[in-house]
């Protein structure tokens, strides 16, 4: 099988063995228990993952995206793995004097590919990735990491998502367009609360990342 590894950073992806990664291009980087590995390193941020994506995805039988992320729930221990089920684009709305309102509250019309709820979901997981036992949690996907209480009590009150990163919806949105098979890993690398970077694991988060995926990939067929 082809598959598509995908991160924000070169730095979150250890199936890596070559320095030379460039933003923006798929690079094959091994063959693991018969399956073709590329990896494709977007830049941080929801609007170059789809612009990379939207360019290479079709090529592949599945997209992995990977990295790290802020857990919004105590219950995640710094270093856990886990899938994303569920994403939404957290800040893509209006601001409607002090109160924001997401597109489904401000038009009438929908593309289908976004419920009225804002939650976009994988569609395949059910079917074809149901042997994980990895925690399933909802993400949000910010245009701007949260780093402040103020922020993150409202972010908190509207969504109750689990977990923030700043691509995953970005994936979700892009797969489910094209119709590619996908699945989203994140390992937690810190909470999200006042920004303190130096609470964050991000070593440790990598190299749990890196099992886990490994692991699900022996489970492919």
């Amino acid at each position: 099988m082809r598959i598509l590894i995908v991160s924000a950073t070169a730095s979150e992806i250890r199936f890596n063995t070559r320095s030379d990664l460039d933003v923006g291009s798929p690079i094959k980087v091994e063959e693991f228990l018969n399956h073709d590995i590329d990896v494709l390193v977007t830049g941080i941020g929801a609007v170059p993952t789809a612009f990379s994506l939207t360019r290479f995805a079709q090529d592949y039988a599945l997209v992995v995206n990977i990295g790290i992320a802020g857990s919004y729930k105590p219950n995640f221990q710094i270093g856990a793995v886990v899938c994303v089920k569920d994403d939404a684009f957290g800040d893509y709305g209006i601001d409607d004097r002090g109160t924001f309102r997401s597109l489904s509250e401000v038009r009438t019309s929908s593309s289908g590919l976004i419920s009225k709820d804002e939650i976009l979901t994988n569609p395949w997981f059910n079917l074809d990735f149901s042997m994980l036992k990895l925690p399933l949690v909802k993400g949000l996907t910010l245009s701007t990491a949260s780093g402040s209480q103020e922020i993150i009590d409202k972010i908190n009150k509207r969504w109750n998502a689990d977990i923030e990163t700043m691509e995953c919806a970005s994936v979700f949105y892009v797969c489910n367009r094209l119709g590619i098979r996908f699945i989203c890993f994140r390992a937690i690398s810190n909470r999200v609360e006042p920004r303190d970077k130096s609470k964050w694991e991000i070593g440790k988060a990598i190299t749990n990342l890196d099992t886990e995926v490994r692991n699900f990939i022996k489970m492919l067929p």
